[in-house]
C-alpha cells in the first residue's frame, strides 16, 4: 500500500513539529537535551528520504525540480542543525538561528505534503511506492533498535 510511506513519512513530520513546540516552550535547561532529540530525529529521517525516497522520484521528469529542492533544503536544514549544535543554547543566536530551522522545515514539509506526495501518487507505480514505504520502514526500526547504544556513546 503506498500511503504506508506517506503515512510514515507525515509521521515523521508531525513528530518534528512537536519537538519543535516543546524546544520553544522549553526552559533553556531543557532545549539542549529536547534539540539534541530532534536533530538525531531530523538527521535520520533526512538519510532515509536521501536513500529510498528520492532516487526513483529523479528518474520522473514531473519530480526532477521538486527533488532538486527538496534535497537543497535538506542541505540548508543540515548545516543550521550543525550551527546550532555548534551554539550554547544560551547564546543570543540560538533563538534565532532556531526560527530559521522551524521556518525551513515547515516550508519543506509543506512542499512534501501538498506537492510531492501527491504528485508521487498519481505518477509514480504503486509497486514502487509500496517497495520504497517498505524500506523506509526497515530503515526506521533499524535506526530505532541502534537508538540506544548511540544514545549511550554520545554522553
Amino acid at each position: 500500500m503506498p500511503q504506508q510511506l506517506f503515512e510514515l513519512l507525515k509521521r515523521d513530520h508531525r513528530q518534528a513539529e512537536r519537538w519543535i513546540s516543546q524546544i520553544e516552550e522549553a526552559p533553556e535547561s531543557k532545549r539542549g537535551e529536547l534539540f539534541s532529540t530532534l536533530q538525531d530525529a531530523l538527521e535520520k529521517h533526512m538519510q532515509m528520504e536521501e536513500k529510498h525516497f528520492y532516487p526513483p522520484l529523479q528518474k520522473i521528469e514531473e519530480l526532477k525540480d521538486l527533488v532538486a529542492d527538496a534535497t537543497e533544503e535538506h542541505e540548508k536544514t543540515k548545516k543550521i542543525l550543525v550551527k546550532l549544535a555548534d551554539l550554547a543554547v544560551s547564546d543570543t543566536k540560538w533563538i534565532p538561528t532556531f526560527q530559521k530551522l522551524q521556518e525551513g522545515l515547515q516550508h519543506h514539509i509543506q512542499d512534501e505534503e501538498k506537492e510531492i506526495f501527491p504528485k508521487c501518487a498519481t505518477l509514480m507505480d504503486k509497486t514502487l511506492l509500496r517497495e520504497i514505504g517498505e524500506k523506509c520502514i526497515v530503515e526506521k526500526e533499524r535506526a530505532q533498535s541502534s537508538k540506544g547504544g548511540r544514545e549511550a556513546h554520545k554522553k
